[in-house]
C-alpha cells in the first residue's frame, strides 16, 4: 500500500551513480539530507529499463496513431527529442550526494511499480513487493531522461545488459541536430 500523503520529489531531484564496491546503481531521490538513497541491482536495472521502454512505447499518443512499422521510430524520435532538451550525461562524481556513514543505510529496491496517467508517470520503489517505499512522479520527458540515465550508468558499470527494444538500442546510433 502506498502512502500518498508523502509528496513525490520533483523530477529535477533524481541522481544516479554506480557503486563499484556494491556493484549496484545508487539512485538518490530528493536533495541534501532529505535525499533517499536506493540500491538498484543489475537484474532489477535490466527489468526496469525494459519496463520503462515498454511503458513509453505503449503510452505514446503519437506512436499509437502511427503505422505499426513506424511506431518504434516515433518513440525513438521522442526519446531523442527529450535527450536533446535535457542535460543528461555521464554522472559527475562531484555532483552526486556522498555515501556517508551518517546517512541512513541505502534501501535495496526489489520492486518498482509504475503507474501511468494521461499526464505523468509515478514510480514507487519498494524494498519488497508488499513494502512501502519512496516514490517519484515524472513527466513523459523526464521518464525518457531517467531511462537514459539508467542505460548510461549500466553501460558505465559494464553490465552489458540486453536491451530488448529496437528503438532504445538504436538511440545511441542516431544523431539529431
Amino acid at each position: 500500500m502506498t502512502d500518498t500523503t508523502q509528496p513525490a520529489p520533483a523530477a529535477g531531484q533524481v541522481s544516479l551513480g554506480y557503486s563499484a564496491r556494491e556493484d549496484r546503481l545508487v539512485l538518490w531521490l530528493g536533495t541534501g539530507e532529505e535525499a533517499k538513497m536506493l540500491f538498484v541491482t543489475r537484474r532489477l536495472c535490466a527489468l526496469l529499463i525494459d519496463g520503462l521502454v515498454g511503458v513509453l512505447a505503449r503510452s505514446s499518443p503519437t506512436a499509437a496513431h502511427a503505422p505499426a512499422e513506424l511506431r518504434n521510430d516515433v518513440v525513438l524520435m521522442e526519446h531523442q527529442g527529450a535527450m536533446a532538451a535535457s542535460s543528461v550525461g555521464p554522472a559527475d562524481a562531484d555532483t552526486l550526494p556522498p555515501i556517508s556513514g551518517d546517512a541512513p543505510p541505502p534501501m535495496l529496491v526489489e520492486t518498482v511499480n509504475i503507474t501511468t496517467t494521461p499526464s505523468d508517470f509515478r514510480l514507487v520503489f519498494r524494498p519488497s513487493p508488499q513494502g512501502d517505499g519512496p516514490a517519484i512522479t515524472l513527466s513523459r520527458s523526464d521518464l525518457h531522461m531517467v531511462l537514459e540515465m539508467l542505460k548510461r550508468q549500466s553501460e558505465l558499470a559494464q553490465w552489458s545488459l540486453p536491451v530488448d527494444s529496437g528503438w532504445l538500442a538504436a538511440s545511441g546510433q542516431v544523431t539529431v541536430n
